[in-house]
């Protein structure tokens, strides 16, 4: 081992535990600080004789507090840094200079007396580390170029503050560093990935010429912790203008949302918004929401033809088109203004003043000048027109004005004959030849449609703000959706999906051209997989005919089919013998039904865990559905029932594609009967 690089390391933790100490010291002083202002306030308060304004006091408290939590912050990083406090080097000569500058990566800057011993992975230099091989290289700060050679790239191993080993190497990420990463285990949480990004996945991290992004990108190919870098890349870059509040990712459930909370504060940052559609669904329409898990359930377990293709057609940009076709035609053109007089006056012989805006006036507002806006829209700048008339004339305060505002508003929305939502989704529904249900629960494919007709007649009650968003299984949203989110951000964003792992439906390429199009995003695609070993990896994409799919060189097990006379046995066998080796195994089933049938049988025998809450993922044991587990991983995957008429259909095969694809290391099937023909390709065993 180099003699040198342990004392760089040494060095490089001096620094380290100095910096926390100081920052210890700081805090303590800033605690004390907000405690005697607090005091110092209340004081001032309570005495009354002093008056005078709080203001400034507050705006000094605010300072201090803001001050302490950017400390608190960096020693977060600076903790976590102490473990490992950089994964990379390398070693740069500039041209025309004959100085080589060593660059010491790791997740975060570590700085003393000015000198740089670590660079943060999102510093310009170090995307020399990513995207380069030895030899010829630059790199960009703004506009400006820097060229020179690249004469070393070292990569470390070190843990608790040891180092464990290095290697050089002239690759990007040294293969021997990325297979002992892939090979571990699964953790409860998902991890960050710096020192493994690839330089495909760096170029849309840290992609500066295309503010909004679609990326399709196969199973296993790191597109979650792709998107979650990019937004640790954007608050480094922008951290004078972008706070991690303004960072909104819409996540696919409750679940998958807390296994990806651990990502950015591994970073040292502060952990992002998150929401899923169907919270933000039920906060607008204050109705029941069928979820998506519900959604697919129902159809593995009774598919019916005529709901596919009603979902399917709900699905497509052909139903958005109509949709808004309807609001903006037929539905807007039964605004019906009657002359509208207003008293403003009423003197002592019981005479009145009043001011009239006529029909026509009120048509041409509506009709023409506000043509381009949505109703609610044109609703409030009509009110707000007429409004404005009295108080040039009255000179009304501005609370007068509001309140008069408001009254118009209420008189407009009375030239609309239907104002209820629920009617105006039936008459489209009706329009459509669509089935109209009956149950207070609002049908998962339909909530866009809702929000759609609300948002559209009376806007939104709440502030979505965000300056950044990220959309995760972008394929899981219809082109409803999509515009609803085109609605409530236009901001820039990441949208990160696979087509391939769309259940209800099949996703043409089509399709995703049509929707970076309507969302103004570049497509990208990322071809290569990650998680899952090659055989695993190779068996499900070769199961739906994708064959364009690179693989890493990690090789294991095949995957194996059991066909058994006691199937809950076999699984009992298998947990126990994989885990001597895995922390993370999975019993993935086709339905909820089917999910419980087995978890009340393995208990009876072992410790596992029904999935139904994010605490639940901390369990070793889990049984689960394929559309709970989406976007989740796990060391090792049991499919139950895998026989011939269980998995059947289309909608049977996307099933276990992407239960196929959650596992990492090992992949089983166990049937009673004569296993299904989509695993024709695999090795049976009768037991």
């Amino acid at each position: 081992m180099d003699i040198k690089e342990k004392e760089y390391l040494a060095k490089t933790l001096k620094v380290l535990n100095k910096k926390i100490e100081e920052n210890d010291n700081k805090t303590q002083e800033m605690t004390k600080q907000l405690n005697g202002g607090i005091k110092q306030i209340s004081e001032d308060y309570s005495d009354l004789s002093r008056g005078g304004d709080l203001s400034d006091a507050y705006s000094s408290l605010a300072e201090v507090e803001s001050l302490e939590h950017e400390i608190y912050r960096e020693n977060k990083r600076l903790h976590i840094q102490k473990n490992s406090p950089y994964f990379a080097r390398i070693d740069f000569a500039p041209n025309g200079k004959k100085t080589v500058q060593k660059v010491y990566i790791g997740i975060g800057n570590i700085i003393d007396n000015e000198k740089l011993y670590v660079a943060d992975w999102r510093a310009p230099i170090s995307s020399l580390y990513y995207d380069y091989n030895l030899g010829d290289a630059s790199f960009f700060i703004g506009k400006d170029e820097f060229k020179g050679k690249l004469e070393l790239k070292r990569q470390y191993k070190i843990e608790d503050g040891q180092l464990l080993s290095y290697f050089d190497t002239d690759l990007t990420i040294n293969d021997e560093i990325l297979q002992d990463i892939l090979s571990h285990n699964v953790s409860v949480k998902m991890k960050q990935i710096v020192s493994s990004i690839q330089k495909e996945q760096n170029t849309i991290v840290r992609n500066d010429k295309n503010e909004n992004m679609l990326v399709q990108g196969v199973a296993g190919s790191g597109k979650t912790s792709i998107a979650l870098h990019r937004a640790a890349y954007l608050l480094y870059k922008h951290r004078n203008s972008i706070k991690s509040s303004d960072i909104l990712i819409i996540s696919p459930n409750n679940i998958f949302s807390s296994y990806i909370s651990d990502v950015l504060p591994q970073l040292g940052e502060d952990n992002l918004v998150e929401t899923t559609f169907a919270q933000i669904a039920r906060a607008e329409l204050k109705r029941p929401i069928q979820t998506r898990e519900n959604m697919l359930d129902e159809i593995a377990t009774n598919p019916k033809q005529e709901e596919l293709n009603e979902i399917s057609y709900k699905s497509s940009y052909e139903y958005l088109d109509a949709l808004l076709r309807f609001l903006k035609g037929p539905f807007i053109e039964t605004f019906s203004p009657k002359t509208l007089s207003y008293v403003i006056n009423e003197n002592l012989d019981g005479e009145k003043e009043t001011i009239t805006f006529s029909e026509e006036q009120t048509k041409e507002l509506f009709f023409k000048t506000f043509k381009g806006y949505d109703l609610y829209e044109r609703i409030n700048k009509i009110a707000w027109q007429y409004a404005m008339v009295f108080t040039e004339q009255r000179h009304y305060t501005k609370e007068q004005n509001q309140g008069l505002k408001e009254r118009f508003k209420k008189i407009l929305y009375k030239f609309l004959p239907i104002r209820d939502i629920e009617k105006v989704y039936q008459i489209f529904m009706a329009r459509e030849n669509l089935k109209i249900s009956k149950d207070t629960t609002i049908k998962y494919m339909d909530k866009g449609t809702y929000l759609t007709i609300k948002h559209f007649l009376y806007g939104f009650d709440h502030d979505f703000s965000a300056k950044y968003l990220i959309i995760d299984e972008m394929q899981d949203f219809t082109p409803v959706d999509i515009y609803m989110f085109k609605k409530l951000w236009n901001c820039p964003c990441i949208v990160v999906g696979d087509v391939n792992q769309c259940i209800e439906k099949n996703v043409s390429d089509e399709y995703l051209g049509i929707t970076a199009d309507f969302l103004g995003c570049k497509l990208l695609e990322l071809k290569k997989t990650y998680r899952s070993t090659k055989e695993i990896a190779k068996f499900a994409n070769d199961m739906i005919g994708k064959t364009d799919v690179e693989f890493v060189n990690r090789s294991g097990q095949p995957p194996m089919v059991y066909q058994t006379n006691d199937q809950i046995t076999k699984i009992i066998n298998l947990i126990e013998e994989e885990c001597k080796k895995f922390d993370h195994i999975a019993i993935i089933c086709k339905c909820n039904k089917e999910a419980k049938t087995i978890a009340t049988k393995l208990k009876q025998k072992i410790d596992c865990t029904l999935m139904n809450e994010p605490e639940d993922y901390n369990n070793r044991i889990l049984i689960t559905t394929c559309a709970t587990a989406k976007g989740i991983e796990f060391d090792a995957v049991i499919i139950p029932n895998a026989d011939i008429m269980n998995y059947k259909n289309t909608v049977d095969k996307n099933i276990i594609y992407v239960s196929s694809t959650r596992a990492l290391h090992k992949l089983f099937f166990v049937c009673e009967d004569a296993p299904s023909v989509f695993l024709k390709n695999l090795s049976l065993q009768k037991v």
